[in-house]
């Protein structure tokens, strides 16, 4: 394509006037943004070779290093010597990688490589290293004096470079690095000894995740002096004194601490700190004894199987709360949630967002949760649904905007409530939950609240069920991984939604009959289901290439099935009782006729199919509305020796065809059909004066009267003579002149023949045009419709009306 092209179909767009800028302004521009969104500027030096020039010419940018298994030397160095920016090197030797494409010396090639740049790393992360032996050892000979960030990953044995790295780590000059990051012990230990522990003294972050606890405790809290963000686990803290000096209570602002004792914390004061986690603290009697003080503290989580300690944390400005407590009954849950209430009383005015993962009473639960005018986000962690009833949850209903409802006009509990998630470990297998998922609904129907609401939630899975307000009927979903269930209640169906990425989807709701599955549904999913009234699957992964099961439940209750992108053994051999409405559409191989494996649906009555083979394997005696393909290559034998044996045409009373090969006989089709109505063509080849002229009245002058008989025991030389509609897609006739006069003759023929055709479309999809052809007392008409958006392509409605 020409160059000139372009110009040519944007004459109106000025000229681009960046160029203009200095590069001096520009690099100081690109160098804010830096400071101010710290990311990789791949974007930006995408946008024009200029821009792509001046980043790589800033000595102060950071740029990506991934060293690979498969990582080439020659792309390493293209990589560093290519620009000036500074580096954060990534090394992940991945398991994949390793397997298939490692080679050591590639490896031991491109680290080297990389380490020739050493004194322009930014940061260093191993995320996996190659085993001790497979290949040789490194020396780092630069130094580090621009590393700012380390990060040493779980199980990442560094091997007989162990040694030479924390040389080199520990020689920096001690104000450039501010980030440490290790998960491995070896690491940890080296780190902690006393010649080493200068390393801590201008961190401002440290995260320190262990697999086992340390068997020596590590004298370092005195070290971090200018600490901010502090995360450990299974650290080994030493006994601290009172009047021990530790600056980090300073300058804490982020603080998690997961099995690591909190005996060092009694008895402090920390002004910055705004986050708080603690989970399985140790030694936390001691802030029995000498409470915290965290006045600038916005968010608490504490974890254990005793929350009295939360008695001694003053002074927190709370938004969020979580508490969890492992109490396996409810008499000792209560005392636990009882120790939580002071915390909970005194930020009742700011508390916001409350998670309360604690087994006790309702009464108890009731009334701490009214003590909480202004909480917007509630969760709530629960063994099953026998732990708090439907009359507790009704007290989440608002009653006050709606007459009808069954419930006493009182206001809700947390009336301010904006979302409530509910995290089952388990969910009964019986129906006797069918109330409790009732009220989930009227919960969110009575607040009527754009976003969802109700969020359900199971031990076994990592998703969320979304529950709707109930509804007449379940519409068509979006999203691309959306699935969605309905169950049955007194004011509708029940909608309920799950996002799944890469996972198969269990329904743990044994009452469900409506199930719409994106990806990935298992069979022991259906056959565990024994309601399904309507089942709409697409691309289902786990049975695209696996039949059916000969006695799922499904096979006697379903009544709408649609089904896009299976296998044809998904269906093929087995009798749907019930179906009345089907939509199967094949985008894989298509079935064996030879097989015989016929699809019985004994009350089918409209149907929807893009493969003209699979069709041929449905025995349908009661179809009425059929859409179909004929787009293939033995289209005549197909239809002239299998459809009308295994398919009651005779009653077909629309037919939508969306495509029909070059060479098939539409009209042998047609002929078939003496009670048509309805006829919708598709896409297909290009249509002329001879394919319109079939439809002109044949019989006109042999008799006077009117073709309207349904006599279907009768050829007649009229072709379609009930028909009342005729629609068809992708023809202009503003384009097609030549074909004025065979549509005018159709039209005011058929008219004058006593036709019963009320309504003869063309419409274009791609262009949103649309047609009329009005013909009556000899006249005829070319009424173009105004539309307000573009037409979409017809396709039939397979669903429950």
């Amino acid at each position: 394509m020409p160059l000139t092209f372009f110009p040519a179909i944007r004459p109106w767009r000025p000229p681009c006037k960046v160029h203009l800028i200095p590069v001096e302004i520009l690099t100081e521009i690109f160098l804010l943004t830096e400071r101010r969104w710290a990311k990789d500027y791949t974007d930006l030096m995408l946008v024009c070779w200029r821009w792509h020039d001046i980043i790589l010419s800033i000595p102060g940018f950071t740029s990506r290093l991934h060293i690979r298994g498969s990582t080439k030397v020659g792309a390493v160095q293209a990589f560093i010597q290519g620009r000036r920016s500074r580096l954060e090197v990534i090394v992940g030797v991945n398991d994949e990688t390793h397997g298939k494409d490692f080679n050591a010396d590639d490896f031991h090639g491109s680290f080297t490589a990389a380490i020739q740049a050493a004194s322009r790393w930014r940061s260093l992360s191993f995320h996996s290293f190659p085993l001790p032996g497979e290949c040789k050892a490194f020396q780092i000979v630069q130094p580090l004096e621009s590393l700012k960030s380390f990060t040493l990953g779980q199980g990442c044995d560094l091997g007989s470079f162990f040694g030479p790295l924390m040389t080199a780590i520990t020689a920096i000059a001690l104000p450039h690095l501010t980030n440490l990051h290790l998960c491995d012990l070896s690491a940890v230990l080296y780190l902690v000894q006393p010649a080493h522990t200068r390393i801590f003294c201008h961190l401002r972050t440290l995260v320190i995740l262990l697999n086992k606890r340390m068997e020596s405790p590590a004298y370092i809290l005195p070290s971090l002096q200018k600490l901010e963000t502090f995360e450990a686990r299974r650290l080994h803290l030493p006994i601290y004194p009172p009047d021990a000096s530790l600056p980090l209570i300073q300058t804490l602002r982020d603080l998690r601490l997961k099995c690591v004792s909190v005996q060092w914390m009694a008895g402090k004061v920390f002004p910055a700190l705004q986050i708080c986690s603690i989970t399985f603290p140790r030694h936390s009697g001691t802030i029995k004894l000498q409470p915290v003080t965290m006045p600038a503290c916005t968010s608490l989580k504490y974890d254990s199987n005793d929350l009295g300690p939360l008695r001694y944390f003053h002074h927190l400005p709370l938004d969020e709360l979580s508490v969890t407590s492992g109490q396996w009954n409810v008499s000792r849950g209560n005392y636990q949630l009882v120790a939580v209430c002071p915390i909970v009383v005194t930020s009742a005015q700011s508390l916001t967002t409350l998670c309360i993962y604690v087994r006790c009473s309702e009464q108890l639960l009731a009334y701490m949760l009214s003590l909480v005018p202004a909480l917007d986000k509630l969760t709530l962690g629960l063994a099953s649904p026998h732990a708090l009833s439907e009359a507790f949850f009704q007290a989440f209903i608002d009653t006050r905007s709606d007459d009808n409802s069954p419930y006493e006009m009182v206001a809700p509990l947390c009336a301010k409530l904006g979302k409530l998630t509910l995290h089952y470990k388990r969910w009964l297998r019986g129906p006797e939950r069918k109330e409790l998922i009732q009220v989930f609904s009227e919960i969110v129907l009575s607040r009527n609240s754009k976003d969802r609401f109700l969020a359900l939630q199971f031990d076994m899975h990592w998703h969320y069920w979304y529950i709707s307000a109930p509804v007449g009927t379940l519409k068509e979903h979006g999203g691309l991984y959306s699935s969605k269930i309905g169950i049955p209640g007194s004011r509708g169906i029940i909608p309920l939604h799950v996002c799944l990425i890469g996972q198969l989807m269990e329904v743990p709701f044994k009452e469900t009959e409506y199930l719409w599955v994106y990806n990935s549904l298992s069979i022991g999913c259906l056959s565990s289901l024994h309601h399904i009234v309507e089942l709409r699957i697409r691309d289902p992964q786990d049975i695209s290439t696996t039949a059916l099961l000969p006695n799922l439940p499904l096979f006697h209750t379903l009544r709408v099935l649609k089904a896009e992108n299976i296998h044809p053994s998904f269906l093929a051999g087995h009798t749907f009782h019930k179906l009345e409405r089907c939509g199967v559409y094949l985008w894989r191989e298509s079935p064996e006729l030879s097989q015989g494996q016929i699809t019985q649906m004994p009350v089918c009555t409209r149907l929807d199919v893009n493969d003209l083979t699979l069709l041929a394997t449905f025995k349908l005696p009661r179809i009425c509305e059929l859409g179909v393909s004929l787009d293939h290559p033995e289209f005549n034998m197909i239809w002239a020796k299998i459809m009308v044996v295994n398919s009651n045409l005779s009653g077909l009373q629309l037919l939508h065809v969306h495509g029909w090969h070059q060479w098939a006989d539409l009209f042998q089709v047609l002929r078939c059909l003496p009670v048509l109505e309805t006829l919708i063509l598709g896409s297909g080849p290009i249509l002329d004066a001879a394919f319109f002229g079939e439809f002109v009245l044949m019989d006109l002058n042999e008799t006077s009267a009117p073709v309207q008989s349904r006599d279907v025991g009768r050829a007649s030389a009229v072709l379609c003579p009930m028909l009342t509609s005729l629609c068809i897609e992708g023809l202009d006739p503003t384009e097609r002149r030549e074909l004025i006069p065979i549509l005018k003759e159709v039209v005011i023929i058929r008219a004058v023949g006593g036709s019963p055709l009320k309504t003869f479309t063309l419409y274009h999809s791609m262009y949103g045009r649309k047609w009329e052809l009005i013909g009556s007392n000899g006249t005829f008409v070319v009424k173009r419709v105004k539309l307000k958006r573009v037409v979409k392509s017809f396709k039939l409605d397979i669903s429950l009306e």
